[in-house]
């Protein structure tokens, strides 16, 4: 998966990469909230009443495990790009006969009680969509784990807290998991019960087993991006 690339840029150094004033992600301790709702539809509805409360002060908004809501600046115009461009590549794959469900940070997933999170792209398989009730029944949250999901590191997230996340993700069944970080040009690889693999500067990065056929040109698409 690592390309041959005749001029490999060197990844740039953490204390080099831009300061564009963006506020550093906060949390708050929720738990005490989160005890007074009995279940997981009690809180997708609570979830999605203070996300839309709160949409005008510029955050997305999560839930960890551990019942702290975490609020991240929004995504600027170049983060938006990258994230949309994993999307639209994931999306075409998907559409060719795989049937499955591609989603965004807005489709948080139920992590175990009370997590809510929410990737970058992610791909749901066609037999985890099968037991789900139709189309405009379903609850407002992503009920399960994606077989694959990915995160592309922002300037207001530090690398320690991205690869924290996606621990989380591969702990509780993600099968594949992609941390794109354009500002070292690596791309960390999980999967469960294996050490992340750290690919530097790949020029592709290929889904195989967990999404067969789908490769990602990731220089032209995420670090080369202009």
């Amino acid at each position: 998966m690592t390309s041959q690339a005749v001029a490999k840029p060197q990844p740039a150094d953490p204390a080099t990469v831009p300061d564009t004033g963006m506020p550093a992600p906060f949390s708050l301790d929720i738990s005490s909230i989160l005890a007074l709702l009995p279940d997981d539809e009690a809180l997708d509805d609570w979830f999605l009443r203070f996300t839309t409360d709160n949409e005008d002060l510029g955050y997305q908004f999560e839930i960890d495990q551990h019942g702290r809501l975490w609020a991240m600046a929004s995504e600027g115009m170049d983060g938006q790009l990258r994230s949309g461009n994993l999307y639209i590549d994931l999306r075409h794959w998907s559409d060719e006969g795989r049937d499955g469900h591609v989603i965004t940070g807005n489709g948080l997933v139920r992590m175990p009680w009370p997590g809510r999170r929410g990737p970058d792209a992610g791909w749901v398989a066609p037999e985890q969509l099968s037991p789900l009730a139709p189309a405009g029944q379903r609850p407002h949250g992503v009920p399960f784990d994606p077989r694959f999901v990915a995160e592309i590191r922002s300037l207001s997230n530090s690398l320690e807290d991205q690869q924290a996340k996606m621990e989380e993700w591969i702990a509780h069944g993600v099968a594949l998991g992609w941390l794109i970080d354009p500002f070292l040009r690596q791309v960390h690889i999980y999967r469960h019960g294996v050490a992340p693999e750290i690919l530097d500067d790949p020029e592709t990065i290929n889904g195989d087993p967990e999404l067969p056929g789908f490769a990602f040109n990731v220089r032209s698409r995420i670090f080369d991006l202009q």
